[in-house]
């Protein structure tokens, strides 16, 4: 039997941009691999980890845009 365990956590803005920048370059980390990977079963558990990842990122980025505005999705570095 598996035990599910969940964790809460309280983040600010700036807290949630920098989470939200690091699992949308994750997603395209491993949908990178998973098109260029010449290893079946590595491109096979990238895929994998690409959906668990994406289902994660838009959980936190609804929630976040109903929180802070759309502008938290902005991953820019351009002056504002």
């Amino acid at each position: 039997m598996t035990i599910i365990r969940e964790i809460n956590v309280n983040l600010n803005d700036w807290e949630t941009r920098y989470i939200l920048e690091s699992l949308y370059k994750e997603m395209a980390h491993l949908k990178a691999i998973n098109a260029s990977s010449e290893d079946e079963d590595e491109a096979a558990d990238a895929g994998n980890d690409f959906i668990e990842v994406s289902g994660l990122y838009e959980q936190m980025s609804s929630k976040a845009v109903e929180i802070f505005g759309q502008q938290i999705l902005d991953f820019s570095r351009g002056e504002i």
